[in-house]
């Protein structure tokens, strides 16, 4: 039996691994392995394109590096988070720290608080058709909602924001939270996240192609014929035979992170900073989290959102301009910069507006036809390196059962 996966990300590799037991598996993917896990290599050591970590909930993903022998290589370390006030970057790390915060009041912390509490024990699948504004109002209160929520929910969903179902927020507070003391825990792969997509990829055949999926008795593939197809790429990707197969279409948003080597850090401790009236969301300074020894240099993502449709509005060179001009306001000197690079994606991720449960694509698609990826119900309601893994997992494992079993 031939199956082909086409795209070569964490969903596709994952299956093309599992695949390769039972058959003869072939991954389609004209560009760098790893898809949004992929890696920037400077010869002495190599980063992610995307800012990457992972949590204690990823079971999936944690007994995987163990099968893949790189359990050795994780490490759990609190990181510190921060936000822009007036000018200001001030550390929401500790509990003294947030009680200290001047952009918001005792009462509204307490809510805050009350709040987190609260939706770590709320099942947030009954809040899908329910909007994050509408939530928030009623859970929080206006003011909490205008001045701490707002901003944020603009700068991750951009002008898409009004649209996005509770659901999502209320999963990213039960799942993604794990605070300590001094701040939020975080998993790493000493080294990179390169090691990964090593190890899946190892012994698969890879074709540097773009793959043109046609249906003409068999499967094929740029012609070639399979018995079964394993799609992992962004469902748009699909062109018009996602419309023929009555795929529901999904919203996308787009990524971007201008990657920075510098000098000196740009903060003393920070890890995550959220800038709610800057033209970038977040910046993350890697740094901060892993040994400066293991890359000899201070390095710090700096990302933003936007939607596919404006992400070639501004060449590398003016984003990079742009956003400096911004940083500069936080003490960032240019002369300290040794070197940037701008890294796009499409379709990072799916936009989780109200109603999404019913727009998650199904791992079968069609008779011999699957799908794998960001709109899989293992990336709901957030995408993760853990659901697309356990996505490309499903796919492969309904493959073998439909045709090996």
């Amino acid at each position: 039996m031939k199956v082909a996966v086409v795209g070569a990300g964490l969903s596709g590799l994952n299956a093309g691994r599992i695949l390769s037991e039972y058959c003869k598996v072939a991954v389609f993917e004209p560009h760098s392995l790893g898809g949004l896990a992929g890696s920037f290599c400077t010869g002495e050591y190599c980063i992610e394109k995307f800012y990457h970590h992972f949590f204690r909930s990823d079971d999936y993903l944690l007994s995987l590096l163990k099968t893949l022998k790189l359990s050795g290589k994780t490490v759990w370390k609190t990181a510190r988070i921060g936000q822009e006030f007036n000018g200001n970057l001030y550390s929401l790390s500790t509990p003294v720290e947030i009680l200290k915060f001047p952009g918001l009041s005792i009462l509204d912390k307490i809510r805050l608080a009350i709040f987190t509490l609260k939706a770590k024990k709320i099942e947030y699948e009954k809040y899908d058709e329910t909007g994050v504004i509408e939530g928030l109002k009623r859970d929080v209160g206006e003011r909490l909602y205008d001045n701490f929520f707002l901003p944020l929910l603009k700068a991750k969903f951009g002008e898409n924001y009004r649209e996005v179902s509770y659901a999502w927020l209320l999963a990213r507070v039960s799942i993604r939270s794990n605070r300590k003391l001094f701040g939020e825990e975080l998993g790493y792969l000493r080294g990179g996240f390169h090691q990964l997509v090593e190890r899946l990829s190892e012994n698969l055949e890879i074709r540097k192609e773009k793959a043109r999926i046609e249906k003409s008795g068999k499967w094929t593939v740029n012609g070639e014929k399979f018995d079964s197809i394993v799609f992992t790429a962004p469902i748009p990707e699909l062109g018009s035979l996602g419309e023929k197969l009555g795929i529901k279409p999904v919203r996308y948003q787009s990524s971007i992170c201008l990657l920075i080597s510098m000098d000196s850090p740009f903060t003393e401790n920070l890890y995550w900073v959220n800038y709610p009236n800057e033209p970038f969301g977040a910046t993350i300074e890697h740094t901060n989290f892993m040994p400066l020894e293991d890359y000899g240099e201070h390095l710090m993502y700096v990302a933003g959102y936007t939607i596919p449709e404006n992400l070639s509005k501004l060449q590398d060179e003016q984003l990079f301009r742009l956003w400096l001009s911004s940083l500069k306001k936080y003490g960032l000197e240019e002369r300290n910069i040794r070197w940037w690079r701008v890294f796009k994606a499409k379709y990072s991720g799916a936009v989780y507006v109200k109603g999404f449960r019913k727009l998650i694509t199904p791992y079968r698609l069609a008779d011999g036809l699957y799908y794998a990826g960001l709109t899989s119900k293992d990336n709901y309601p957030e995408r993760s390196m853990n659901g697309s893994l356990l996505a490309g997992k499903n796919a492969a494992e309904l493959v073998i059962k439909d045709h090996l079993s």
